[in-house]
């Protein structure tokens, strides 16, 4: 292997291919997202839950609005972040 071949870390092309076809590696970035998609709609359902507990709503309408937009950030989210890993 030349000295051309190699980048400054020391690693070669095959090195990088191999690096990003790494099954720990996949693993890692779908987790990664899942962690990510759940936290997102746990926290829009936590803070609807809070704002209709300040406001003092009966009906649980604040819980449901701001849940569902939660859960529609978390799917536009992954659905960018899947393209991102596809490239």
């Amino acid at each position: 292997m030349s000295e051309k071949d190699l980048k400054k870390d020391g690693s070669s092309e095959k090195d990088m291919a191999d690096f990003a076809k790494s099954g720990i590696r996949q693993y890692g970035i779908y987790s990664a997202i899942v962690f990510q998609m759940l936290g997102t709609m746990g926290l829009a359902f936590w803070g609807g839950k809070k704002l209709n507990d300040h406001y003092g709503i009966e009906n649980n309408l604040l819980t449901i609005a701001i849940g569902f937009i939660g859960m529609g950030l978390a799917f536009y989210n992954l659905l960018r972040q899947l393209k991102n890993v596809q490239k």
